[in-house]
């Protein structure tokens, strides 16, 4: 295994440990950053947040990595499979938009201070665990030649999420407006009629980050 490997593994354990440790605590309720509680919940019910979703699934995907990496056949080929290459593929894309969502978006419009949204578990989740997964993406994990229609794949995470997340807004509707308590990520504060608008950027962002993964990573790892 050479040295870029070996850092592939270091990095894709390092993505796992993160995810577990911040789910878990998540999960139990356990704040070792004060209790700040945004984007958080102390039960299951923090799976309604794409932000854990995307975070546990880049972690099982790192898992995968981990497992095809010390096998015999992950040992003796430097390249990913297709497979594998379409899930990092999307589970990067899926933590980088988490990620930027919450630089650019969440935090400068909170109420409190901008880091409130990296406390305590969302300090892995927003920050650490998707900036291991780009760099171990764009720099230690190089495919064969992956054609431009895979980068659709980055986009099917979020379109899975979407099916649970609007429907979740226009079943808890309050006099014709979006709820906070549904509307957790505040998309649609402009109003219902810009869910025309901010759908499909929504999409178009998530699907330019995946290219710009693409890309790197077709330039850089390999």
């Amino acid at each position: 295994m050479t040295k870029h490997q070996k850092t592939a593994v270091v990095l894709n354990v390092l993505i796992f440990v993160t995810m577990a440790f911040a789910t878990v605590s998540m999960i139990v309720g356990f704040y070792f950053m004060g209790e700040v509680k945004f984007l958080s919940a102390s039960n299951f019910s923090a799976f309604k947040y794409f932000t854990v979703d995307s975070n546990v699934f880049a972690g099982l995907v790192a898992l995968a990595f981990l497992i095809f990496k010390l096998s015999p056949a992950g040992k003796r080929s430097a390249k990913l499979p297709r497979v594998l290459y379409v899930l990092k593929l999307a589970a990067t894309t899926g933590v980088t938009l988490t990620m930027m969502v919450t630089v650019f978006f969440l935090a400068p419009h909170t109420t409190t201070t901008y880091f409130a949204y990296f406390m305590n578990s969302n300090f892995f989740m927003h920050l650490v665990t998707p900036l291991l997964c780009i760099i171990s993406f764009v720099f230690f994990e190089p495919a064969e030649k992956q054609s431009f229609p895979v980068t659709f794949a980055g986009i099917i995470p979020m379109v899975l999420y979407g099916f649970f997340y609007i429907p979740n807004i226009l079943l808890h509707l309050e006099n014709g407006k979006t709820s906070h308590t549904y509307d957790w990520y505040g998309f649609l504060d402009g109003g219902l009629n810009t869910i025309w608008f901010v759908i499909p950027v929504i999409l178009a962002v998530t699907w330019i980050f995946s290219i710009l993964l693409w890309v790197l990573n077709k330039k850089i790892a390999r």
